[in-house]
């Protein structure tokens, strides 16, 4: 099974390698990795504010609670006004060993709209494999979700790709085994020069001239 911190590893591996600004943030009783992006959409900044920590079990309140204290953080460093210039979409999730039904029904409900921002909960199951968040169509317009789904799969991806890329990684680090060259075949008193035809000899010729 996957640990959380191989989990969040990746993610952070994935926030640098989209551009993305990482750092590590106590929030709450948890560290958290924080990946801050900005791009612009339609005429205005998205701020987008991924954050995740590692907790034995995953429950609703502990989900509300985590994304709550994400979304402050994230109003902290937006980059614009917000609401007329700049949007801030918050993707907060709690990776754990297990995640309790009522998580996994907080995290895939639809998220609601805030005046300027969004914000989506993720929470991933380790044990289960499963990475449970919202990823669907809301009024705010196709580019945008577009651009908040892509961003929420990209950076919380499934467990099993995580767990695949691990496996890849630790097969790359292991030193290759040493290959011993098989012992030379010593005849009678040695090795023997090989015999050559004696010159001026012609190579029998098969029935069908070679």
């Amino acid at each position: 099974m996957l640990t959380p911190e191989q989990y969040l590893g990746a993610m952070a591996e994935r926030i640098q390698r989209a551009g993305g600004r990482l750092n590590t943030v106590q929030i709450g009783p948890a560290t958290a990795v924080v990946g801050l992006f900005t791009e612009s959409v339609l005429l205005s900044t998205m701020n987008y504010c991924v954050v995740a920590a590692a907790v034995p079990e995953v429950t609703a309140a502990a989900l509300y609670d985590f994304t709550g204290r994400a979304t402050q953080h994230a109003r902290a460093n937006l980059v614009g006004t917000m609401g007329w210039t700049a949007a801030s979409v918050v993707i907060a999730g709690l990776v754990g060993g297990r995640v309790y039904p009522d998580a996994a029904q907080a995290a895939s409900a639809k998220s609601g709209n805030q005046f300027g921002g969004e914000t989506r909960m993720v929470a991933v199951d380790l044990s289960a494999g499963q990475m449970y968040a919202f990823v669907g169509g809301k009024f705010w317009g196709a580019a945008v979700q577009g651009s908040v789904n892509a961003k929420l799969t990209y950076c919380f991806p499934q467990p099993v790709e995580v767990y695949q890329q691990v496996q890849w990684q630790q097969q790359q680090s292991q030193p290759p085994m040493p290959q011993v060259p098989p012992p030379p075949v010593v005849g009678p008193g040695g090795p023997q020069p090989p015999v050559y035809p004696p010159p001026g000899h012609q190579p029998q010729q098969g029935p069908y001239g070679y």
